[in-house]
């Protein structure tokens, strides 16, 4: 009995894994198939830009919805949002939309990722790659048992 609980606790983490990854399958998948058929950019803004591909995305698509695209802007020193502009002209026809991506972040200073519903467009210094997120199951009524014992 004492093996049996591991063995079924790695099971449970390699299945929870293994669906995180599968839920990204169909978004790459439908990035690797669409091909923009003609594109042409320089001294615009990134937003700009990502709302050009969204439209070019959504003509190119067979099921006509395209591809959510989302977009956290780096900020200055003070705080304060920027909209990288792409200085280089950036001229191309029937691009896959992951190369137009990878040539449109690589202009600005920006990475991107498939998230699971969208792609994701953020700042190279943003460690999202390192992130985690945790979810702690707790039973109703726990914070208020936790609040009264501090009391």
């Amino acid at each position: 009995m004492r093996i049996s609980i591991p063995i079924f606790l790695i099971a449970v983490f390699a299945l929870s894994v293994n669906s995180a990854d599968e839920s990204k399958v169909p978004l790459r998948a439908k990035i690797e198939k669409i091909v923009i058929e003609k594109i042409d950019l320089q001294d615009a803004r990134l937003s700009s830009a990502i709302i050009l591909i969204k439209d070019l995305c959504k003509s190119a698509d067979p099921e006509g919805k395209g591809i959510n695209i989302s977009f956290i802007a780096p900020k200055d020193d003070k705080g304060k949002a920027i909209d990288p502009v792409i200085k280089n002209e950036i001229s191309l026809t029937k691009v896959p939309l992951k190369d137009l991506l990878r040539y449109v972040c690589d202009e600005t200073g920006m990475n991107w990722k498939i998230d699971e519903f969208a792609v994701l467009i953020y700042p190279k210094n943003m460690a999202l790659d390192k992130m985690e997120t945790r979810k702690y199951p707790m039973a109703p009524g726990a914070v208020d048992i936790i609040e009264k014992e501090k009391k």
